[in-house]
């Protein structure tokens, strides 16, 4: 991919920021191959000390193969998103000791292509830090409970009405450990993902540090998709695993290892 930003600090007024994206896409995923333009405007703003907005405008030209057949969409979107932060820490490379962080994220986008639609892309998100080294007697921050939530509903459209790129998917390092990346959810009879139009997720992870930059972390993870349009409504799917981290000058390198407990086919440590 290549990506080009445009950042305006107190663009028209002060803790208010002009963005400019444009940037090109090639991949090749389990579920599709896609190519893509795609460009945005984005207007955030500080609302409070822990609360920002962002609204703006975004366009994609793209083709996608899935399945063997390729097609062509043009999308217009009008993303709009709430973020609140009060984990204090101002260095996005370091882990959050406490506090919350949440998205909330409403994108309604017309699709032009195969089947033209207006839809609305809704999605959640929220992560809470609990400082449990005070009760073990050790500094703060070393022994850290963290959990992690995500829901997602697709308005207006149904599952094939949606380009594949615009549908859920779940399985891999941001969603459910122990399973393939896009594994979990709807399928192909040939077991490639078709994505789905709800999503939900959650993960428990106990992080602690040992020795020098050294730490550890133990976790389970568990999420479904459906193609329902209602979350909660999928396949249950649950990972577990370990793993160990390396704090660097420039973020945490991480090492897991994870196994799916739910014996679903797509599993993969």
């Amino acid at each position: 991919d290549f990506a080009a930003q445009f950042l305006k600090p107190d663009f028209l007024a002060h803790d208010q920021s002009l963005e400019l994206d444009l940037g090109t896409l090639k991949q090749s995923l389990d579920a599709y191959d896609q190519r893509a333009v795609t460009g945005s405007a984005l207007l955030h703003r500080r609302l409070s000390p822990f609360w920002t907005g962002s609204l703006g405008f975004s366009g994609t030209g793209e083709q996608i193969r899935q399945e063997g057949v390729t097609r062509y969409y043009t999308l217009a979107a009008l993303p709009l998103v709430f973020k609140y932060d009060s984990t204090e820490v101002s260095d996005p490379l370091q882990d959050p000791t406490h506090g919350i962080r949440a998205t909330l994220q409403a994108t309604p986008t017309e699709s032009f292509g195969l089947h033209d639609s207006l839809f609305t892309i809704a999605q959640a998100s929220a992560s809470t830090y609990l400082d449990a080294s005070r009760f073990l007697g050790e500094s703060s921050g070393r022994s850290v409970i963290a959990l992690r939530g995500l829901i997602g509903n697709v308005f207006g459209a149904t599952q094939f009405q949606l380009p594949p790129d615009q549908r859920f998917y779940a399985g891999g390092s941001a969603t459910v450990r122990g399973f393939r990346y896009q594994s979990i959810g709807p399928l192909f009879p040939d077991g490639k993902p078709i994505g789905g139009t709800a999503i939900d997720a959650g993960t428990i992870e106990i992080r602690q540090r040992l020795f020098g930059n050294f730490g550890a972390a133990t976790f389970v993870d568990a999420g479904q998709v459906s193609a329902d349009n209602e979350p909660f409504a999928g396949t249950l799917r649950i990972g577990t695993g370990a793993g160990l981290r390396y704090y660097t000058p420039i973020g945490p390198i991480r090492l897991e290892w994870a196994v799916p407990v739910s014996g679903a086919p797509g599993g993969d440590a």
